[in-house]
């Protein structure tokens, strides 16, 4: 990062080795600590290029496990949200089907039932081999 920082790949790259590391410590303090450090570095990526769907996509599911006295709800589904905007522009890619699964999460997870279904059904039509949406759209049938 250090010999060029005009590229949001490290930023976001140490942002998943901090959630990774996250993963294998049980010490809920240094969880926090982790989680933190990778959000920052998300940012930095972001503010490097707002586009990186690897950093905004990281971030979100990151903070969609923070702890609901952090508000964070609204946060996350504005990035999933602005991740489908970006990826609705762009040729379609495999990984692309996980936003509209996330998304249509944190729809129903606020208690929007009929827009986590939209947008598993969005998802499903724009990916109609994805076993993950399809399964979601069922559940909400």
């Amino acid at each position: 990062m250090t010999n060029d920082q005009r590229n949001a790949e490290d930023p976001a790259a140490l942002g998943q080795a901090y959630l990774q590391k996250c993963g294998t410590i049980q010490d809920v303090r240094e969880q926090g600590i982790l989680a933190m450090q990778a959000d920052k570095m998300f940012d930095t990526a972001l503010t490097i290029d707002a586009s990186n769907w690897e950093a905004r996509f990281m971030k979100a599911v990151a903070m969609s496990y923070w702890p609901p006295m952090l508000n964070k709800g609204d946060e996350v589904i504005q990035h999933f949200q602005t991740l489908i905007q970006q990826q609705e522009t762009q040729a379609p890619q495999p990984q692309f089907a996980e936003t509209y699964a996330w998304l249509g999460d944190q729809y129903q997870k606020a208690g929007r039932a009929d827009d986590a279904k939209a947008v598993w059904q969005r998802g499903a039509s724009l990916f109609p081999s994805d076993e993950k949406l399809r399964t979601k759209l069922a559940s909400a049938q």
